[in-house]
């Protein structure tokens, strides 16, 4: 399958998020639209955008999740956060032309302050608050080998990658910002924020967890994160399945779907 979206009625030019959609390195925007766009890795396990639905994307990185959102599932409103300057203005750019797109220039969690982020250039969507390079860099690398590289070739290819600038960024927590934007519903909240997922999760009051439908997260299962995070949702009403993209087999990253019950 390739990256260009499937024609719809009354849709005969479809937008091919390739020429919509820029990066400083076009083979992390490759990657992603091949994780997001062609294996859609986010719809998976009853988890469903449709057309007009609200988006919470936390940890939006350059924005093909909510471009992918706004031109394929025809949502009505994608709410994509950024914190760290150099991707959000990526982000920015990247969504200018579509309608429905709201972008923040800071990250969701579970107190409003700021935070030392570490920034790759080189690897910008595993940018975060709890960055390691050498950890980061030994995950890619094991990614890599069981993609059948050879070591001499994974780390040819991730060679430079994670050199660290430490960026600070502001947080906020997702209930603050529903009051201020007055959504009352999120029909799915995405979250991709590289360790910081429970923190997300903690940053919703009680009053708010009614109003949210569905939940997608990457998570990184390292202490008893994924449990308290499975805990967490299935005290709020949900069901959820987990699953592990073929090329991340080796490592503790997982991706839970969550769904009212």
């Amino acid at each position: 399958m390739g990256l260009r979206q499937e024609s719809r009625v009354n849709d005969p030019d479809p937008i091919d998020l390739r020429d919509l959609l820029d990066h400083r390195d076009r083979s992390q925007l490759l990657f992603q639209l091949a994780e997001i766009v062609t294996d859609r890795t986010y719809l998976q396990h009853g988890i469903e955008v449709n057309p007009g639905d609200v988006v919470i994307d936390a940890g939006a990185n350059v924005g093909v999740a909510a471009a992918f959102f706004l031109t394929d599932c025809r949502a009505g409103e994608v709410h994509s956060f950024e914190p760290v300057p150099a991707i959000h203005e990526m982000l920015v750019d990247n969504l200018k032309t579509l309608p429905g797109a709201r972008t923040y220039e800071f990250g969701l969690s579970d107190s409003a302050g700021r935070a030392d982020f570490t920034y790759y250039e080189g690897a910008a969507a595993m940018s975060s608050q709890y960055a390691v390079p050498a950890r980061d860099h030994d995950m890619v690398k094991t990614v890599l080998l069981g993609m059948g590289l050879s070591e001499e070739q994974a780390e040819e290819r991730i060679e430079g990658d994670f050199r660290p600038e430490t960026v600070s960024c502001e947080l906020r927590t997702l209930s603050s910002v529903l009051d201020e934007q007055a959504i009352d519903r999120v029909d799915l909240l995405k979250i991709d924020v590289e360790r910081a997922e429970l923190d997300v999760l903690r940053g919703i009051e009680e009053r708010h967890w009614p109003i949210i439908r569905q939940v997608v997260a990457e998570v990184h299962d390292e202490g008893d994160r994924l449990d308290e995070i499975r805990q967490l949702l299935t005290d709020h009403g949900f069901g959820f399945e987990l699953g592990q993209e073929d090329n991340m087999r080796a490592t503790d990253v997982f991706v839970l779907y969550a769904r009212r019950n």
